[in-house]
């Protein structure tokens, strides 16, 4: 009977000590297939695997000047997913008019065309390294004051 009690304890002995074993490569493991899971996302070189495309609303796309636009880029995306509101992408405007201050960033802006004219706006998705990567144009119509 000591016999068989000994190697009981034994046996729960080595299952303790090769349990722990596993939970502690378990954690390795973890790691790993996170580590593997973003180079899945975005590449060996840090490049995404999705294409996102960008596009934007624009209201009103024709009026008398000086003429205050809404500009909405919400429906830009990437393989079909919304894009998130900060993070892998920014907005970079440009409304052809050359009465920016530098480039307009952000998902939705205002601005106000003064002069007459047909107005090439275009905005542009920039990633997280400054590399453009997708961009789209909209004609506004800016029309002699009343």
């Amino acid at each position: 009977m000591e016999l068989a009690a000994a190697c009981s304890v034994c046996r729960e002995g080595e299952k303790k000590i090769i349990t722990k074993k596993l939970l502690g490569k378990t954690k390795y493991l973890v790691i790993i297939g996170s580590i593997l899971a973003l180079f899945f996302l975005f590449g060996c070189i840090g490049t995404p695997l999705y294409s996102p495309t960008a596009c934007f609303k624009a209201a009103p796309t024709i009026g008398y000047a000086p003429l205050t636009v809404a500009f909405d880029a919400s429906c830009s995306s990437a393989n079909g997913m919304s894009l998130p509101a900060a993070g892998l992408f920014s907005y970079v405007w440009d409304f052809d008019d050359g009465n920016s201050n530098g480039p307009t960033t952000g998902m939705t802006v205002k601005h106000t065309f003064v002069n007459p004219g047909t107005y090439e706006v275009q905005v542009g998705l920039v990633d997280t390294k400054g590399v453009p990567v997708a961009g789209v144009t909209r004609t506004i119509t800016v029309l002699p004051a009343k």
